[in-house]
């Protein structure tokens, strides 16, 4: 993933947070606490210390399941809310009142899957600025965007020339499962088509995990698209960018260009006579079309046809199986005298 990014430590005694953002410097977007209610148990935004400029952060130690609404006064509008430890409703959404020069963000408190020592009870939300055209960080084509989630660390990642993608990396305690709700407003979508040269709708995209096409959870709703996914924070589940000597596991949750034909398992490493999956998508949700997995065992020397199967909704494919020896894998689809092939899979197998 092509980016660069400012490591910034937030402290809040015992509590530690750990904000990965963009540096940008076009903006320095100021925020001040108008109100929350109903009243959470402790305002905890004075002792969150070291945001970058153009990121307003602010925390409480909240009732879990529990609804609440903040108001902010602001100098400008944020491009982007993001809300560890709270979730924001797609049909209840933050909101900017110019005139008054206050942001609304009403969330639902739903603690905190943590990496280092603190209450798992805390809620934070962060503004986040716009940059100018060509610098590090959220353009303006994101505002309206928000990313609920309940795991602490984050980092944003925004599109480039070189990546156009955006999303999040989220790294959460190993083992564990947290969400990832994303809203994408619509100027998101048209922003990536400018890039890519495409045109682009949200039936277009996929989100991927790392490198993976992982997922078709985006729901166009009113102004934009809606991700909803769970993320498991596991090295061998589908991808994993990083894992650190604290037991966390970073995991890389962007959205972009489908591709034509996307192959991924459940889980890249498993014991002997452990069951895996085999799953993609062939794009443009075609049903029953036929998807050859072509296989490569380790020591072997080229890849030979191995299974025959049909895709289903959305074009989706899967195949369940318990494999003996490590292999790479990959999937072909032909069609009118042309073939389309996916990137290469492997399965690592323990004491094969």
């Amino acid at each position: 993933m092509n980016k660069r990014s400012l490591f910034t430590t937030i402290s809040a005694g015992l509590l530690t947070f750990a904000l990965l953002v963009l540096p940008h410097n076009s903006f320095a977007l100021t925020a001040e606490l108008v109100s929350i209610t109903p009243e959470p148990q402790q305002d905890i935004s004075d002792m969150m210390t070291g945001a970058p400029d153009g990121v307003s952060v602010f925390a409480w130690l909240t009732e879990t399941d529990t609804e609440y609404t903040a108001v902010f006064s602001v100098d400008e509008e944020p491009a982007v809310i993001i809300t560890p430890g709270g979730d924001i409703a797609p049909d209840n959404r933050w909101s900017y009142d110019e005139e008054g020069g206050t942001v609304t963000v009403p969330f639902t408190a739903t603690g905190l899957k943590q990496t280092s020592d603190g209450p798992d009870n805390a809620a934070i939300v962060a503004l986040v600025a716009a940059v100018e055209p060509g610098e590090d960080g959220p353009p303006e084509e994101m505002t309206g965007c928000w990313l609920s989630t309940n795991v602490q660390d984050w980092e944003l990642i925004p599109p480039s020339e070189d990546n156009v993608a955006f999303g999040f990396s989220l790294t959460g305690p190993e083992g564990e499962t947290g969400f990832f709700h994303m809203f994408m407003p619509d100027s998101m979508v048209d922003f990536m088509s400018e890039m890519s040269g495409e045109e682009l709708t949200v039936e277009d995209l996929a989100v991927f995990n790392g490198d993976n096409q992982s997922s078709m959870s985006i729901t166009p709703v009113d102004g934009g698209a809606m991700i909803d996914i769970n993320v498991k924070f596991l090295s061998t589940a589908i991808s994993a960018t990083s894992e650190d000597d604290d037991g966390s596991i970073t995991k890389e949750i962007t959205v972009r260009e489908q591709l034509p034909i996307s192959l991924a398992a459940n889980k890249t490493e498993l014991k002997n006579g452990k069951q895996a999956q085999l799953f993609g998508w062939l794009k443009n949700g075609k049903k029953n079309k036929r998807v050859e997995i072509w296989r490569k065992k380790d020591g072997e020397s080229a890849f030979t046809k191995w299974k025959n199967v049909r895709t289903k909704k959305n074009g989706k494919f899967t195949h369940t199986f318990i494999p003996r020896n490590t292999a790479i894998y990959k999937v072909k689809y032909r069609s009118d005298g042309s073939t389309m092939t996916s990137e290469n899979q492997t399965i690592t197998v323990e004491n094969a």
